[in-house]
């Protein structure tokens, strides 16, 4: 079998590995509802509903009858809802302990951007499953050329260094307002997306943008790992198939 690709090949490997990767870690994340009970705790979110659900312009001062397992509810179903066009959010309605229903979560303004974010969800995971096929059709025409996929420490430094500079660039500009500039870009600019804790309770159960960011680094480290194993399976192959093509 032929030596490590050649720079171009390694190159559109890595895009469409790390693209898969990333595809693949988001629908593992959001089976798991992107560990939001882990986040909850990690982030205190419990003392920001405290802080702020009392100050509720919008007169929801009784969310604060409701408990984690609620908040785990809710937060589940708006990802869910966000990964089928939004279907489904304006009739999210919070409960009390014993089952009974206070009110309705979002807003209409929330509704909206939400809806907003679902319209990005859904072409990115088509995008992300084109990636994982392009990913498989590549190693199939490597593995009928006898080319030898690319080595796991190519592939991590590759992939570490454009973390790295991605990072650089996210610390230059700063991560508040980075996240800010990068809504202004996306979202029409009559749909409003910022919302005060004391106006939103979808902003105080998120503790946004704190727990994108958390979501973010577990993206970063659960497609990296998928990454690899990625990685393994195709080069496995590789040698299944020497192994069979010398027998």
């Amino acid at each position: 079998m032929s030596s490590d690709p050649s720079f171009p090949l390694r190159a559109v490997h890595l895009l469409l590995i790390g693209s898969a990767a990333l595809w693949l870690g988001w629908l593992l994340l959001a089976r798991a509802d992107f560990l939001y009970p882990v986040a909850y705790r990690v982030l205190d979110i419990p003392a920001t509903l405290e802080g702020y659900v009392p100050h509720n312009r919008h007169g929801k001062r009784d969310f604060l009858q409701t408990d984690a397992a609620e908040h785990a509810r809710l937060f589940a179903a708006m990802a869910q809802a966000i990964r089928h066009g939004g279907e489904g959010l304006e009739a999210l309605r919070y409960r009390a302990p014993d089952g009974r229903a206070l009110g309705t979560l979002l807003t209409q303004d929330e509704v909206n951007h939400l809806r907003d974010v679902a319209r990005l969800v859904g072409p990115g995971e088509r995008a992300g499953l084109l990636a994982f096929l392009g990913w498989l059709g590549l190693v199939a025409l490597m593995l009928a050329r006898g080319r030898e996929q690319p080595r796991a420490r190519s592939l991590l430094l590759g992939s570490l260094g454009l973390l790295a500079l991605a990072g650089a660039a996210l610390l230059a500009v700063g991560p508040v307002e980075a996240f800010y500039a990068l809504h202004r870009w996306i979202f029409p600019p009559d749909h409003p997306w910022f919302f005060y804790y004391q106006d939103s309770l979808m902003s105080s159960l998120m503790q946004a943008p704190r727990l994108f960011g958390f979501i973010g680094l577990l993206w970063v480290f659960t497609a990296l790992a998928i990454l690899l194993a990625l990685n393994y399976s195709a080069r496995l192959a590789g040698r299944l198939v020497q192994y069979w093509r010398i027998k």
